[in-house]
């Protein structure tokens, strides 16, 4: 990105740097403890309720960075305008208050969640629980107090939720714009999100619901072809429903915060 002489912009990408390396932390503590079944064997928050807050925030979690990164590549001149900065460093904000309940829940289960006898401290795999957990904590800390730091900085007014202000989507179009002959081709969606009847920005919980349906479908093929076949329907359906609340709670607390898609008439 290109260096910022305005103050604002400068504390905003230092914030939204950190809180990429907390997200990272949390990445691999979630993927070590997941993914890596001698280590998920010991995790003593592998089991509910302890994998619930993890399950969701893995949900969560892609949304708000997902969102954050876009705006963040897209908005990424010598200067951010002040509602800009403001929903990354909002975006930063949530995705920290996610992973620091996530990391005080695993580190809760540490203490409160008998090891398995066979899990003793010389396979190394309690210390590598509880550094995962300790770094994921410290990274997230740091993050926060430079989210802070960046929210003190004052750069003139802010202008935050105006009918200008691009959504996500208006930063997914500018995005793809910028590969050459691109632009041509996107002009009709963009003429379709913002004259059609049937645009998300006519009909944002409908289409929140629809994402909701359609990933909870995804999780349930991939649940299929890393487990195996579904033994009974009920658990499918179960699973997807799961899935899919979790999806739709994201969206709908962060459609507002973040501008996600914005409404229109």
């Amino acid at each position: 990105m290109t260096a910022s002489a305005d103050p604002i912009t400068r504390a905003t990408r230092l914030a939204a740097n950190a809180g990429a390396l907390a997200v990272l932390a949390w990445a691999a503590l979630y993927l070590v403890t997941t993914q890596i079944a001698w280590v998920r064997a010991t995790s003593p928050f592998g089991n509910d309720p302890w994998d619930l807050v993890v399950s969701y925030s893995a949900i969560f979690l892609p949304i708000v960075v997902g969102a954050t990164w876009v705006r963040s590549l897209r908005h990424r001149g010598p200067r951010l305008e002040a509602a800009t900065a403001r929903r990354i460093r909002t975006g930063v904000g949530i995705s920290l208050l996610t992973i620091g309940l996530n990391v005080t829940t695993d580190a809760l289960a540490l203490l409160v969640v008998p090891l398995p006898e066979s899990t003793a401290t010389a396979d190394g795999r309690l210390a590598l629980l509880i550094g995962l957990v300790a770094g994921s904590g410290l990274v997230t800390l740091l993050a926060g107090v430079l989210v802070l730091r960046a929210s003190r900085v004052r750069s003139g007014q802010v202008t935050f939720g105006t009918a200008t202000e691009p959504d996500l989507l208006d930063d997914l179009l500018g995005l793809a714009g910028e590969v050459p002959g691109v632009a041509r081709l996107l002009a009709p969606l963009d003429r379709f999100l913002a004259t059609s009847g049937a645009s998300p920005r006519r009909h944002r919980f409908i289409f929140g619901v629809l994402a909701a349906v359609v990933a909870g479908l995804a999780f349930d093929a991939w649940h299929a072809l890393v487990e195996g076949p579904w033994a009974s329907p009920v658990g499918l359906v179960v699973f997807a429903s799961l899935a899919g609340i979790g999806v739709l709670g994201g969206y709908l607390l962060t459609l507002g915060p973040l501008r996600l898609i914005r409404a229109v008439s």
